[in-house]
């Protein structure tokens, strides 16, 4: 499962529990790495939300970084292109073609966009992507992709 998805449902099912969480696990330092391998190894995954944490917590232990957000935190322009892995400039254009909703801060151009916006857009675009690879292969192995 993408870690958008693994994301969004931890958030979802967390519900009040994470009103005021917002932290950064990072990889690099060994002891959190250590620390995430121990605790996965803890956690009972009989049920979703025990899946999807153990899940994070060891993309955590093999060296992923994992940034939880609540859903309706805000995040600047900035901000949201480094969760989707794109330029700032490429966000300012989601939200010129209205694909991402944001607000204006008063009396200032500064705008926020909602995580959960954010968040929507990255699953949409990642199955937009599982979407045309598997439509490549079905071409290829149909054998209807020229070989030039």
């Amino acid at each position: 499962m993408c870690t958008w998805l693994l994301l969004l449902q931890l958030a979802r099912m967390m519900g009040d529990v994470t009103q005021n969480l917002t932290a950064t696990l990072d990889p690099v330092d060994p002891g959190v790495r250590a620390a995430a391998s121990r605790l996965a190894t803890t956690i009972d995954d009989s049920s979703e939300v025990g899946r999807v944490v153990r899940s994070l917590l060891n993309d955590v232990a093999h060296g992923e970084r994992v940034v939880v957000f609540r859903t309706d935190d805000e995040v600047s322009p900035a901000e949201a292109a480094g969760m989707l892995g794109v330029t700032r400039q490429f966000v300012d254009r989601l939200l010129a073609d209205e694909v991402l909703a944001c607000r204006r801060l008063p009396g200032s151009r500064h705008r926020r966009i909602r995580v959960q916006d954010v968040v929507v857009v990255g699953v949409e675009r990642d199955a937009r992507r599982a979407g045309h690879e598997a439509l490549r292969t079905a071409i290829e192995d149909a054998g209807l992709l020229d070989q030039a």
